[in-house]
């Protein structure tokens, strides 16, 4: 008993104390991760695609530690971790800029999802244009959509649609500019009184393969050795197209929309290479919480009321002439992606 009671009071607090540094260590590395840039580690590319929350569940326990055993005066160590977690490491924003009185600069709303289409219910993403009013709607994965019922929805509308994606505005579009449709992106410019505006609709490659490389095989076994490269193979397709993408959006000489799905969480180089080229992304400047866009039809699966995301796959992106005056998401029953939506303040050229 006595030697029991000793370790409690002796060897416990430097083992907690050492787990604690190390948890530190961890989240410290996991930032740095990020900054530099996800991809460049295949464990920092796997990471980006895990629910963040995952990282909050040792400070918890040592946050109960602390409270119990460890001494109430270090509980301030994990609690700073936690706050760590669910601020900067799972991307939560808080935008100051977010107004719900009218202001006088005219307003630009647009609307992008990948949709999905014939997968989920497309009559709730008609319901959330319906709700939102944008006049500007960007679509992926959106084949056969305009050919389909739902394609009437914008028979009065200005449309564009090539392969998978689909620009529908109200906003007429510039005869002066010709469209250019890549596999992974469509690009066409809408007029807004004396301005013209280019605007992207982007689907990158999907990260499916590289994770589904982690996966035990049919008879159960794992092999991380064979998955790994196969992982940076998959990063690599979709930074070269972000690259292609960025000395595209680089030459544009007016401002710039590009809203899509990116495949690529915020911390990820997709995401810096875009904002190299002149680009803001929307939550970051106008949102609010932590904008997660994909993640909820997977847990459904298993728990159906549960209707959680937890990453933002999704983006609006703007150049600085069309600042961000707030962006939030729509609901999870049109897609396996939430959309996002976007108020932009449109400046006089």
């Amino acid at each position: 008993m006595a030697r029991m009671y000793g370790w409690m009071t002796g060897s416990f607090p430097k083992t907690w104390f050492t787990l604690m540094a190390l948890y530190g260590v961890a989240l410290a590395v996991l930032t740095c991760l990020n900054a530099l840039g996800a991809e460049y580690w295949w464990l920092g590319a796997l990471n980006l695609y895990l629910p963040q929350i995952l990282w909050a569940v040792p400070g918890l326990l040592l946050l109960a530690v602390a409270s119990s055993w460890a001494g109430r005066r270090w509980i301030w160590l994990p609690v700073l971790s936690l706050v760590w977690v669910l601020g900067p490491i799972m991307g939560f924003h808080w935008s100051a800029r977010w107004r719900p009185e009218p202001v006088a600069t005219p307003v630009l709303r647009v609307l992008t999802c990948n949709v999905k289409f014939g997968v989920r219910d497309s009559d709730e993403l008609l319901n959330d244009i319906v709700r939102y009013q944008p006049e500007l709607v960007l679509l992926q994965d959106a084949n056969g959509f305009m050919q389909s019922p739902y394609g009437k929805f914008f028979h009065r509308w200005h449309v564009r649609s090539w392969d998978q994606f689909v620009i529908a505005s109200r906003l007429p579009f510039a005869a002066s500019a010709a469209p250019l449709a890549s596999r992974r992106f469509l690009r066409d410019t809408v007029l807004l009184g004396g301005s013209a505006i280019t605007v992207y609709s982007v689907h990158l490659q999907t990260p499916r393969d590289g994770l589904n490389a982690f996966r035990t095989d049919r008879d159960g076994h794992w092999h991380p050795l064979e998955a790994i490269p196969e992982l940076q193979d998959n990063a690599a397709i979709r930074l070269q197209q972000a690259q292609d993408l960025r000395r595209q959006v680089a030459a544009e000489s007016g401002p710039v929309i590009l809203g899509g799905d990116l495949n690529s969480p915020q911390p990820s180089r997709v995401c810096t290479l875009l904002e190299e080229a002149g680009l803001l992304d929307a939550f970051g400047a106008g949102g609010r919480g932590y904008g997660y866009t994909y993640g909820h039809y997977l847990l459904q699966h298993r728990i159906p009321w549960l209707h959680l995301s937890w990453m933002r796959l999704d983006h609006i992106m703007t150049s600085a002439r069309m600042p961000v005056w707030r962006c939030w998401v729509g609901n999870d029953e049109a897609s396996d992606h939430r959309p996002v939506i976007a108020d932009l303040l449109v400046e006089k050229p």
